[in-house]
C-alpha cells in the first residue's frame, strides 16, 4: 500500500482555490483503482492541506508546484435560464 498525491486550482468567482487530494494505491494488486483518502479545498493552500490531514513538508511543496502549473476554469451554468420541460414527482 502506498501514498499518491494530486493538487490542481481552479477559479471560482474569481478566486483561486486549491484543491489537494490523498489517494491509497496497492501497487501488489493489479486492477484495482485509487481509493480517495482524503480531500481539501480552500483559498489557501497550507488549509486545504491541513483538511486532508498532510503534514509533510516536502509533499507539500512539491504539491504547491503542481498545483500552480494547473489552473482550471468552473463553469458556472445558470439553472434558471435553461430550457427544458420538467415533470414533478406528483405529475
Amino acid at each position: 500500500m502506498e501514498n499518491f498525491y494530486t493538487a490542481y486550482t481552479k477559479i471560482i468567482e474569481n478566486k483561486t482555490f486549491y484543491f489537494v487530494k490523498k489517494y491509497l494505491i496497492f501497487p501488489e494488486f493489479k486492477d484495482v483503482a485509487p481509493v480517495l483518502e482524503s480531500f481539501g479545498m480552500h483559498t489557501d493552500f497550507n488549509k486545504a492541506c491541513s483538511i486532508a490531514g498532510i503534514q509533510d513538508p516536502k509533499i507539500k511543496e512539491q504539491l504547491l508546484s503542481e498545483a500552480e502549473g494547473t489552473v482550471q476554469q468552473a463553469k458556472v451554468i445558470d439553472l434558471n435560464s435553461a430550457n427544458f420541460s420538467g415533470k414533478s414527482a406528483t405529475s
